[in-house]
């Protein structure tokens, strides 16, 4: 959780719809998962990314978020983890673990995204650390 200092998002000129525009400042990660998908050579058209490759799933607990409390979960496919030495389906996020969300960054370059997060766990050194990940498209549940 933020100590008192101030964590801007910078939000996208035109964000797609899925994107949580209000913000998930103080949302908690409470699940990572990360799936690998079979390749399937009858949907393959010689185009990489016209078929998913992986996709990565963020559970969210945003009852204490400051603005959009209404996220449970984010699908990211055809995603690439860009963090040095992170990586959040590693991390045991079981029992009462949290990792606080406190900012992000949404950028969209040639039809591909990177998003930009920065996070906090009160259990680790250091406490705020950026988790970045380059992908195709997200899919958001919401309450």
């Amino acid at each position: 959780m933020a100590k008192g200092r101030e964590f801007y998002t910078e939000y996208p000129e035109n964000p797609p719809d899925w994107y949580w525009e209000a913000g998930l400042h103080d949302a908690c990660i409470i699940g990572a998962e990360s799936f690998e998908f079979p390749f399937d050579y009858n949907k393959y058209t010689a185009e990489k990314n016209k078929y998913d490759r992986n996709m990565i799933s963020l559970k969210i607990d945003a009852k204490g978020a400051m603005f959009d409390f209404r996220v449970k979960e984010i699908r990211f496919y055809n995603y690439k983890i860009l963090s040095e030495s992170i990586g959040l389906p590693s991390i045991n996020l079981t029992g009462k673990k949290k990792i606080w969300w406190l900012a992000d960054q949404l950028t969209e370059n040639n039809g591909k995204y990177e998003l930009d997060i920065l996070l906090e766990d009160l259990d680790s050194y250091p406490e705020q650390f950026h988790f970045k990940l380059r992908f195709d498209r997200a899919e958001v549940d919401r309450k």
